[in-house]
């Protein structure tokens, strides 16, 4: 097959408008070669699976890198479905949420639904339930905590996950509001845009994502707003509140959830604001490896909530997982599939506005504004659009909340997410699968391998970043890392620990051991984490691309073959710019 696809690009590429529009174009080549490794890593990590703790989840031969072989002659698929959280829809308005205690006998009804969407809180006779709660001084709401093969309505519940200022967004958009003085929605900021496109900018130059900030968000962003910071005092002598800096660019890291990107309410020259996504599985690289994920065939038959629950990927009862893995089955039954480029997660226009009206019939759809991204171009099959204020002036004399969507009162951010949807485009390249059907997935049971999952600059590491992005390894340097795995076995210490880089121009050196990690991105509850502290030495001749690692359990022979112990892709990157 003739292979004319050279570099992924960066999502609706709005990486070229962005850099011309803050004068800083000389940026935007390192930008885009950094841009298609990073998701050159998430491709490679999506099609390896994991080899390591589980069985069936790998090989995903059937979910083709485009470097390696073209799209084909294949077809774009859309697949799209509402934004508006449908996890909350089911754990807490179902006649069988009456089983939840705290609900106090009966479901919770449209409009608590809607405000809890909007606030991530809701009072429930004289007690006041949160989704959320960084102080830990809150009650947090509960839902099931078995939800294979079905929710167990009977069963244990647990504290609302994922968590975060707008964790409970889980859809793949998210939203920000301003409110006036009487309490009435002014406008409202959606996003779809992922994370990592911002780390990756600020890795070139935070310079340009606070200009990206002050243009659409608010132009009193300061610099250092931006920066992450430790959230308690360190070990080595930093303290609450210090910047955390990143060793391999000598720079302040960038925190994701900042003040200016943070929870569901906006006040301008203040705080709040919706940059780009911030719910943990709301990420690009989470969006690939459940489309690779998907390509492997469970049997036709399987609905989705049977599907997602065999294959392990998502979250089952969001609109978004559940029925991205199903149709990306559809299409991988049939051929070889990857998502189309620019992958990325968009905002599709409503298709009609004609009964979006004020208080006096206005016409109000000419106040939804697009400010990233664009709408349906070419042979495209989705609108690419990544931002979106829709905002009534205060000369129009009235507020969001006097207004309608199809008949509705529009008394809450979600009654306008629940009339658009969020899409993403999936390719198949004609080509007939090549694996046959396999079981559900299960955790091995004997020679269980470490998987590894995230590689982190060591202060990164400690100041919780949420970064997906690879492990910047720089050629002449060594610096500290902190390897996150998932199934390392109990015996493990620094004594034994074994890393491998493929790589002869990488060696390394473990330093500590940590019987529990952290969560990481992408994934809702990691649990069953744990991390190697390591000092990571890098040849001053080692050339730029990605490296393949593996951790071995001591139990393990010295030197197993690939087919023995896979490598893992995509979590470092040599950069010798």
């Amino acid at each position: 097959m003739s292979n004319s696809f050279k570099e992924f690009t960066p999502p609706a590429q709005q990486a070229a408008k962005d850099f011309k529009k803050i004068g800083m174009e000389d940026d935007l080549a390192p930008f885009c070669s950094a841009w298609n490794t990073n998701v050159t890593g998430w491709t490679e990590m999506a099609i390896i699976g994991n080899p390591w703790t589980s069985v069936n989840d790998a090989p995903r031969s059937d979910y083709f890198n485009p470097l390696l072989t073209g799209y084909g002659a294949g077809v774009d698929v859309p697949i799209d479905w509402t934004p508006f959280p449908n996890r909350l829809i089911q754990f807490f308005t179902t006649p069988q949420a009456v089983a939840n205690p705290q609900l106090g006998g009966s479901p919770l009804s449209t409009e608590q639904i809607l405000d809890l969407a909007d606030t991530g809180e809701i009072e429930i006779k004289g007690t006041t339930y949160k989704l959320y709660d960084p102080s830990g001084t809150s009650d947090i709401l509960n839902i099931p905590a078995t939800l294979c093969p079905e929710i167990d309505w009977q069963g244990k519940f647990a504290p609302f996950a994922p968590s975060g200022p707008r964790g409970w967004l889980d859809e793949y958009c998210e939203w920000s509001i301003e409110y006036d003085a009487d309490g009435k929605m002014r406008s409202v900021m959606f996003t779809c845009e992922n994370p990592a496109y911002f780390l990756t900018m600020w890795q070139i130059n935070p310079e340009a994502v606070l200009s990206l900030y002050q243009l659409y968000i608010d132009p009193a962003v300061k610099l250092e707003d931006l920066y992450l910071r430790y959230t308690d005092d360190q070990p080595n002598g930093a303290k609450k509140g210090d910047p955390v800096v990143d060793a391999t660019t000598g720079r302040p890291a960038y925190d994701t959830l900042n003040k200016w990107n943070y929870g569901t309410k906006r006040v301008p020259g203040k705080s709040g604001g919706a940059m780009h996504l911030t719910s943990g599985p709301n990420t690009l690289s989470a969006e690939i490896y459940l489309a690779a994920a998907a390509t492997i065939n469970r049997g036709a038959q399987k609905n989705q909530q049977e599907l997602i629950c065999c294959a392990q990927y998502g979250q089952p009862y969001r609109n978004s997982d559940p029925h991205i893995g199903k149709l990306a089955n559809n299409v991988a039954l049939r051929t070889q599939i990857s998502l189309t480029d620019p992958i990325g997660l968009y905002i599709q226009n409503p298709v009609d506005f004609t009964n979006w009206k004020g208080p006096n019939n206005e016409d109000i759809g000419k106040y939804w504004n697009i400010t990233r991204g664009h709408t349906k171009q070419g042979d495209e099959v989705t609108d690419q659009i990544l931002q979106v204020v829709f905002a009534i002036p205060e000369d129009a004399g009235f507020a969001l909340n006097d207004c309608t969507i199809n008949g509705k009162p529009l008394t809450h951010a979600g009654v306008i997410a629940e009339n658009f949807k969020i899409a993403l485009s999936a390719t198949g390249n004609g080509i007939a699968p090549t694996e046959g059907e396999k079981g559900c997935v299960k955790t091995r049971a004997n020679h269980v391998q470490p998987a590894p999952v995230q590689m982190l600059p060591i202060d990164l590491f400690y100041g919780q970043s949420p970064s997906d992005l690879p492990g910047c390894l720089v050629p002449g340097t060594t610096h500290k890392f902190a390897l996150v795995v998932h199934g390392a076995s109990n015996d493990t210490s620094v004594d034994n620990a074994r890393i491998q880089f493929e790589s002869d121009s990488i060696t390394v050196n473990v330093v500590e051991y940590l019987k529990n990690g952290t969560p990481t991105p992408g994934k809702t509850d990691a649990g069953d984490t744990q991390a190697f502290i390591i000092d990571v030495t890098v040849a001053d001749n080692a050339e730029s691309g990605l490296v393949k690692l593996r951790v071995l359990n001591p139990s393990e022979p010295k030197n197993p073959s690939a087919d023995d112990h896979p490598w893992a892709a995509g979590l470092g990157a040599i950069d010798a710019s």
